[in-house]
């Protein structure tokens, strides 16, 4: 179990907490990206110069959902990798508010008079341009700016981000992952994106294959397409290099769906042991091989180019 110094609070309906005149980042912040960072980052250096808490504010579920503009929106994070990215960011503080239809029928005044200056007692808030809020989602930056004066604090806006032409958002990253863009993906966040989870027992193939590895079962979160991928690994405190497959196995038949890691030059018991999986980039798709022979082929040449891709260890967050 993930073990955090930064302080988390969970709210269903008030806060009942007392913040230091505390700078507020707002927004859903799903995958922590590029542009997330850039607000995050100027909401800590806020606090930290003027000896303040540093607060981020967001929801769960995602809001569209609870809307029913969407049935279901992908996460990119599960709540402890985000919760450990915006830690690792100098965060004090993680809000995480229940998002209900009642919440969602503040309007955007309520909501900044109620939430933003009665329960966290905002100084100085962080948002990005595009960020929308209240019934209807009527607020803007623009709503927020009108109010400050009045309520006693400051808006800062972070102008979007941009990379190759396209703004940096959740959605687009989403949309790379699901196509296998592992890279472009990895661009956008600033960093790789993970799988985690605890090692689990499997068919024990890999290991008759000369291929050990280690079967997880991953939190709830987006689902790359099946395929195999060059990764990285923490493992007990180091960082190794490897090789996953997430598929069902065509060539033994198999139904579910595994998530299985092979690492390089590792050969240690790890049943019972929570792992983190860096995605770095998507070697091929899954295939259906006659036999034994012709996957173990296959996979020795995974292998290889995996370690020419992985030549370089990055610097995880």
């Amino acid at each position: 179990m993930t073990t955090f110094n930064m302080e988390i609070i969970r709210v269903r309906e008030k806060i009942y907490h007392k913040f230091n005149a505390p700078s507020v980042a707002l927004g859903n912040f799903d995958g922590v990206h590029l542009g997330h960072q850039e607000i995050l980052k100027r909401a800590v250096a806020a606090a930290r110069a003027r000896k303040r808490d540093s607060v981020v504010y967001t929801f769960d579920p995602h809001p569209r959902v609870v809307l029913n503009k969407a049935p279901a929106i992908p996460r990119i994070t599960t709540f402890n990798e985000r919760a450990e990215i915006l830690e690792h960011l100098g965060v004090d503080v993680l809000v995480t508010a229940e998002f209900t239809p009642e919440f969602a029928a503040q309007t955007a005044e309520e909501f900044v008079r109620n939430v933003l200056v009665e329960e966290l007692g905002v100084r100085e808030l962080f948002i990005g341009e595009n960020y929308r809020f209240g019934k209807g989602r009527a607020g803007t930056p623009e709503t927020l700016k009108a109010l400050a004066p009045e309520m006693g604090f400051k808006v800062h806006v972070a102008p979007c981000m941009v990379i190759g032409d396209k703004r940096v958002s959740s959605s687009r990253i989403r949309e790379h992952l699901l196509r296998g863009e592992i890279r472009e993906a990895n661009v956008l966040l600033g960093r790789e994106f993970t799988v985690e989870g605890k090692v689990i027992h499997g068919h024990h193939r890999g290991k008759a294959l000369g291929f050990p590895t280690a079967n997880i079962r991953p939190e709830e979160k987006l689902v790359p397409p099946q395929g195999v991928y060059a990764a990285y690994c923490k493992i007990r405190g180091q960082t190794r290099t490897a090789v996953m497959n997430i598929g069902r196995n065509p060539t033994f038949k198999g139904r579910r769906v595994s998530y299985e890691v092979h690492i390089l030059d590792f050969n240690d018991d790890l049943y019972g042991e929570t792992i983190k999986v860096y995605l770095v980039d998507r070697l091929r798709a899954e295939m259906a091989f006659t036999g034994p022979d012709q996957l173990v082929a296959q996979i020795g040449k995974d292998v290889q180019r995996a370690r020419g891709i992985l030549s370089v260890l990055p610097q995880f967050p």
